[in-house]
């Protein structure tokens, strides 16, 4: 079990969904569905994008063809912009970012919020791929790269690598795990927002990208995404040492 923080370094939170089949495609639809959500998300907006369609020539005199052809997504938004969920149809998607994220019951309320609507709307669709992703950004101040009490030391080890620390403009590290029912792609280090300039400001990304590979109903998606939540809080703590932790603010243990 992990902590809670009264300020936490949550940059962003994002849930996604890919469906195996595309969506209906409808403007009725669409917003059958706003009116489920409403409540979270006030407001809709239009996103007229082209989707490109190929195909190649099997001869000489054949020719490579390309057809586009216009697609409406939907953004849905509250009056603050802290929750914005996209509806995409190509590839067929719904991609919530929380720009404000406060715990996981509220994590759960929106998962449990979008699945029930995007199920009576477009019926038991079929997910082939759930994603949960948690950026970090920690910043502090002091010396740039001392990171020695905060971050565990296997993470910022690559740090001690050049001989001279002032000459990094960027220093990051790519962890892939694979485990039975789902994957995750843990990144971490200096991302450095002044790259290519050397690194002047004290900040350490911890990014944790959660998703797995196999299809399930729509009405799995709640389940499975506080078994990802649950991975992602375990390995936040054996990310980060008790002097974070102090800066941070323990609130409770969950």
């Amino acid at each position: 079990m992990g902590n809670k923080y009264e300020k936490p370094f949550l940059k962003s939170v994002i849930f996604r969904i890919d469906l195996a089949q595309p969506f209906r495609q409808s403007e009725e639809l669409a917003a059958d569905f706003h009116k489920i959500i409403k409540e979270k998300f006030q407001n809709k907006e239009e996103i007229i994008g082209t989707h490109f369609e190929a195909t190649l020539g099997t001869g000489e005199k054949d020719k490579n063809i390309v057809r586009q052809r216009a697609v409406t997504n939907y953004k849905f938004s509250d009056a603050d912009g802290n929750h914005i969920l996209l509806l995409e149809f190509e590839p067929p998607n719904l991609n919530l970012l929380f720009n404000a994220y406060k715990n996981s019951d509220e994590l759960k309320e929106f998962v449990d919020l979008i699945s029930t609507a995007a199920n009576k709307v477009y019926g038991d669709i079929i997910i082939k791929r759930v994603g949960l992703r948690y950026i970090n950004n920690i910043v502090l101040s002091g010396d740039a790269f001392q990171w020695a009490p905060f971050i565990d030391s296997h993470l910022i080890s690559i740090l001690d690598f050049p001989p001279e620390k002032r000459s990094i403009s960027r220093g990051l590290g790519r962890i892939e795990l694979v485990k039975d029912s789902y994957s995750v792609l843990f990144q971490f280090g200096m991302f450095n927002p002044e790259f290519p300039n050397p690194i002047a400001r004290k900040e350490f990304i911890l990014d944790y990208d959660c998703y797995t590979n196999e299809e399930r109903s729509i009405a799995d998606v709640s389940k499975t995404v506080m078994a990802l939540h649950e991975e992602v809080k375990r390995l936040f703590e054996s990310s980060i040492l008790d002097e974070l932790r102090v800066i941070m603010g323990v609130v409770k243990d969950e």
